[in-house]
């Protein structure tokens, strides 16, 4: 069809209204092929009684949109309670009537709407620290633009908390003592005996009994440089000769049928017979007579 202006519902005042002023308007669609312009009348009634009228108009409503036809006088209820809105659209050449009719829509008066609340002055000292209505931004969520300082917690990163630290790749020392995992001496600073070097070492005295044969001399008196037998280190190879002093004896020549250990240091009668594979160790002062301190190679 060309032309055709519908009534299709009451815009204002809202069903739910106050004891104020309202300008009243029509809801128009336009069905037809053209541009319409509505106009009509529209009218208030309370207990059957007309109380409001005033014609409406609308400007051009392009076709299959919706526009407002608004009353020319404005709309003020004397008094609480309910009224019910009838109305009349049409446009030119209008071609269907039935839908230029606003079906009745009931309007509920209330009481006066309050005034709105008095324009907020700056006040935000108020709400900072040492004002006189202080914020308390306690579980309130969000963040704040401040960094801020954490309550004492520790108790959380320690074992069983809530929030247990994981040590494991961060650098530096703790204070404790650790118990080291298995490694190897790739972590040692000077190397350690391995497990397979004791075990290969196992029932080999040699590499320790020059050290502990030294260890054992006599460093005074006639005896000093002997080694008393009861402290032969074990193990010790001793050849014949006369090589050890026995506890309680004097310098003498002593008879052994094992062989005698490297770094051994005993007397000997003559530098000039100084036994294969011994030397003269230099010491002073020497033993009695014409013995000198020998060392065995």
């Amino acid at each position: 069809m060309d032309y055709d202006a519908a009534a299709v519902g009451l815009s204002v005042p809202p069903a739910a209204a106050s004891l104020t002023t309202y300008r009243p308007a029509i809801s128009v669609q336009n069905n037809g092929r053209y541009d319409a312009v509505a106009s009509g009348t529209l009218s208030a009634y309370k207990a059957g009684l007309r109380v409001w009228s005033s014609p409406v108009s609308s400007n051009a409503i392009e076709p299959g949109e919706t526009g407002l036809a608004i009353a020319q006088d404005d709309w003020t209820p004397d008094t609480e309670g309910t009224y019910v809105f009838f109305g009349y659209v049409s446009c030119y050449k209008d071609q269907v009537e039935p839908n230029n009719n606003l079906a009745p829509v009931t309007v509920t008066v209330g009481p006066e709407p309050p005034p709105p609340p008095p324009p907020v002055t700056p006040h935000a000292s108020q709400h900072e620290h040492g004002g006189s209505d202080v914020l308390d931004v306690e579980d309130l969520p969000g963040q704040l633009r401040d960094e801020q300082r954490p309550e004492p917690h520790s108790s959380t990163h320690q074992a069983g908390g809530s929030d247990q630290l994981n040590v494991a790749g961060l650098a530096g020392i703790l204070g404790d003592p650790q118990t080291p995992v298995d490694h190897g001496n790739a972590q040692h600073t000077e190397n350690f005996t391995t497990q397979d070097e004791l075990d290969n070492h196992a029932g080999s005295a040699a590499a320790h009994t020059a050290a502990t044969n030294l260890a054992n001399r006599e460093t005074t008196g006639l005896d000093a440089g002997l080694v008393p037998s009861i402290q032969l280190a074990g193990g010790s190879e001793v050849l014949a000769g006369r090589a050890f002093l026995e506890r309680g004896d004097a310098p003498g020549e002593r008879r052994w049928s094992v062989p005698v250990p490297q770094g051994l240091i005993c007397v000997w009668p003559s530098a000039a017979s100084v036994p294969t594979g011994w030397a003269d160790a230099g010491i002073l002062p020497a033993p009695a007579l014409a013995y000198i301190w020998i060392v065995k190679l």
